[in-house]
């Protein structure tokens, strides 16, 4: 299954698509929100998506509102991936399906991709 990471950082987003990667899913990664929305749109199903919410060009909340405003789009599941002490509530106020604080716990991260994409919660 295909996990979109939306992260700035490249470290980060290497680092997010090593252990996607060793949990045996496909990550696909954008800089940003606008990218995001484009490589949700050219096909292929994604299974969940791990946004940061501080972005430049497009961030994470208005990420979000375009995804949400696309009907092919919105049913994908956002895990909130970010530094905010409270990413619970952003999350929440985002109606996303989950959250992970950075730095980043990888087996809440794999427990929550299991949940949205099937797959073992304990690998790697």
């Amino acid at each position: 299954m295909k996990v979109l990471i939306v992260e700035d950082d490249d470290a980060i987003a290497d680092a997010l698509a090593s252990l996607i990667e060793d949990a045996g899913h496909v990550a696909l990664s954008a800089r940003d929100g606008r990218a995001a929305l484009e490589a949700l749109r050219a096909g292929g199903r994604t299974c969940a998506i791990v946004l940061d919410l501080t972005m430049p060009q497009m961030n994470g909340w208005r990420f979000r509102q375009e995804q949400l405003r696309d009907p092919a789009l919105a049913t994908v599941p956002v895990i909130v991936c970010t530094a905010d002490s409270d990413a619970e509530a952003r999350a929440r106020e985002l109606g996303a399906a989950g959250w992970v604080r950075k730095p980043i716990d990888p087996g809440r991260l794999l427990a929550l991709l299991a949940e949205h994409c099937g797959g073992d919660a304990s690998r790697p």
